[in-house]
């Protein structure tokens, strides 16, 4: 008897495993029919069909990266814009180095109608009116949404392309690519760091002896060295400061100069703050182990220690 009981059971147990197997081998052979039947609509033009069959097969498998592509290509065809971007953004989230749903969601941000003018100014404001107050979001990582950030790009290219020259357009759209690039994919991060080098190679070019500090020169230099941190190329951010060191010294020396210091460049840690409108800086020579105290761009003394104060803004090249 109790052979009989445990052959019976042994038997019962490969059944239900047969019945798990086979249950696995259909839900398997469903979403991927219905994929395949998708397809089958789709290069017939017969884009209704091919959306429920996309569809399906996503509801029977939320992460099948190739269903949601094609039924972002769907909406494309049939102009649901919108529909076809939370596609593409699916595809990313599921596989963020997916090349084509990544060029197809920045080919869906195309449009600029919104401004009619020849002038770079009214494309770059708007592009910053679409993203908000991109000086909170830059400080306080309190970044727009991605369409938002997308959008916002034509805006920038336009008014780079009005106006070759214009630092802030190649900035901010450099800085729209970084912040896409951290709440999307790194495929962005290339963008980003290709508009930061055009801002500074234009401002290193035309205006060889000085810049405003803060700029959006400036910014693209720390901006640039964050994504070269970021993705663990050290001996690149190490090269970019010292470009830096080696473009923008000649300023510095000359103010220095011209109240008795010598033999100064380019500071090791610039802070910045401001008191009674007037704009304080403290230039910072470790190896000197002197601090020089700057108001509104004249040198008025130096010190021996770091200065204790409330910053607004502290930028340090050689971290």
């Amino acid at each position: 008897m109790e052979k009989y009981f445990h052959k019976t059971g042994l038997s019962l147990l490969v059944l239900f495993l047969i019945l798990i197997l086979s249950t696995t081998i259909i839900y398997a052979q469903d979403y991927q029919t219905y994929y395949k039947n998708g397809y089958v609509y789709f290069s017939q033009e017969k884009y209704e069909m091919a959306e429920k069959n996309y569809k399906k097969a996503i509801e029977l498998n939320p992460d099948f990266e190739d269903a949601h592509y094609w039924l972002g290509k769907v909406y494309q065809q049939t102009g649901a814009y919108s529909q076809a971007v939370e596609q593409w953004k699916e595809v990313l989230r599921i596989n963020p180095g997916n090349q084509y749903a990544f060029r197809n969601l920045i080919d869906s941000f195309k449009s600029s109608s919104r401004v009619q003018s020849d002038k770079a100014n009214d494309f770059l404001d708007e592009g910053i009116k679409i993203i908000g107050n991109p000086e909170e979001y830059l400080f306080k990582a309190n970044a727009p949404s991605v369409d938002s950030l997308l959008s916002a790009i034509p805006y920038f290219k336009r008014a780079a392309s009005i106006e070759s020259n214009l630092l802030e357009a190649f900035y901010w759209m450099g800085d729209t690519y970084r912040v896409l690039g951290e709440k999307s994919t790194r495929q962005f991060n290339p963008l980003a760091m290709e508009s930061y080098i055009k801002v500074i190679n234009i401002e290193e070019a035309a205006n060889p002896i000085s810049f405003d500090h803060p700029s959006a020169y400036w910014r693209s230099y720390v901006q640039l060295a964050k994504i070269y941190r970021s993705l663990g190329l050290k001996d690149r951010e190490e090269k970019l400061w010292l470009q830096l060191e080696k473009a923008k010294s000649l300023p510095y020396k000359q103010v220095l100069e011209r109240k008795g210091y010598f033999g100064f460049g380019y500071p090791y840690r610039i802070e910045v703050y401001f008191k009674d409108g007037d704009k304080i800086e403290n230039w910072s020579y470790p190896e000197k182990e002197i601090i020089f105290t700057v108001i509104n761009g004249e040198v008025e003394g130096e010190k021996k220690k770091e200065p204790e104060q409330s910053e607004i803004e502290t930028k340090t090249d050689n971290p």
